[in-house]
């Protein structure tokens, strides 16, 4: 939450604001998201505050300070206790309360968030709206780009991102640190790169949690593998070329088998987390009978500042990843509507 979603029409730095009458949660994100705007802001004596520090001190019980990226207790800017002078705003909010809390040991939620390719305006509202709400966010590498410490004032923000080959928590202690702070009676908030059923162990995490007893909702977002190829100009099926496209994971080599199958069918094929295998891929769909003339696009770090495209086809597609030096993350898009896409990119250069 921002102060702006409280009022458009107000500048709130140097403002006086009470807050008092607000002791819930949502007059604790308030107060917060106020504060990091310059306001000085009386929250007197506040439940939801001493909430946020439970999950603080839950974290730090844990081992978790090293991977904390905010605390969710920690005052970002001046909030007060005590009475509020005379001349301070009182503030109306409608964010309503959970029905769970300030019930003895409540069970708390997991939301499971897919955060998109990496831009924050392609978060969904739905997403916006789970992320100002949390108190606790497991965020995964590829969701760093969001700011979310500017979405979730008031979470407790926690860094669980993996790497290739460089784990800062293993799943299983992602499952159990979801489990025990929603035990405490947290909204937790797992924000993941993509869609959290595509490639991003979401179904893995509800089943665990659903076992657990825990509450489960799920924020589907855009995954990475239609929406860089798009940003890229290449659309993923393209009427009379292809009506198909097959989204793999290349983290472990194709065997022939697959390969070929993937030729018979005749799809556009995506291929995410597949830079280290990409070569024994090219071989095996040229060994397939994959034409050399087809179009391959090697898209790197897409919706960052560092996006780099690489427009190549199979038959010289290893030479020049390895002459570019492609690194992850990067999509790898095979089929002829790569070649429609340079078509469509000469037509526009011609009209402009």
């Amino acid at each position: 939450m921002k102060a702006s979603d409280l009022s458009v029409a107000h500048q709130w730095r140097g403002r006086v604001v009470d807050l008092s009458d607000h002791r819930d949660s949502a007059g604790w994100r308030a107060a917060q998201a106020l504060a990091l705007e310059g306001a000085e802001v009386f929250v007197g004596d506040s439940p939801a505050r001493d909430r946020a520090r439970r999950f603080d001190q839950l974290a730090k019980a844990r081992g978790l300070e090293h991977l904390t990226l905010q605390w969710a207790g920690e005052s970002r800017g001046e909030i007060l206790s005590g009475l509020c002078p005379p001349h301070a705003e009182k503030i109306a909010l409608k964010d309503a309360e959970v029905p769970s809390e300030g019930r003895e040991n409540p069970t708390g939620v997991v939301t499971l968030v897919g955060g998109g390719p990496g831009d924050p305006s392609l978060l969904t509202i739905a997403a916006l709206t789970a992320i100002a709400h949390a108190d606790v966010v497991l965020l995964d590498r590829l969701g760093i780009a969001l700011n979310v410490v500017e979405l979730a004032p008031a979470a407790l923000v926690i860094d669980v991102g993996k790497a290739p080959g460089r784990h800062k928590m293993p799943q299983e202690e992602i499952h159990e640190t979801m489990l025990a702070f929603a035990r405490e009676g947290a909204r937790v908030v797992r924000l993941k790169g993509g869609d959290p059923f595509i490639f991003g162990r979401g179904g893995e995490e509800w089943r665990f949690l659903a076992e657990n007893g825990v509450r489960v909702e799920v924020v589907p977002g855009i995954t990475s593998g239609l929406s860089v190829p798009a940003h890229a100009g290449v659309s993923a099926t393209y009427r009379e070329v292809t009506r198909a496209v097959t989204i793999i994971s290349g983290h472990q080599p194709f065997n022939q088998s697959e390969l070929s199958s993937l030729v018979s069918l005749g799809s556009t094929i995506v291929i995410l987390m597949g830079v280290a295998t990409f070569p024994s891929t090219v071989a095996g769909l040229r060994e397939a009978g994959l034409p050399d003339s087809t179009g391959v696009a090697l898209l790197e770090k897409g919706y960052t500042s560092n996006e780099r495209h690489t427009f190549t086809t199979l038959g010289t597609a290893i030479e020049d990843a390895r002459s570019r030096k492609v690194t992850n993350p990067a999509i790898i898009v095979i089929g002829d509507v790569v070649g429609v896409r340079e078509v469509s990119a000469e037509i526009s250069e011609a009209q402009g």
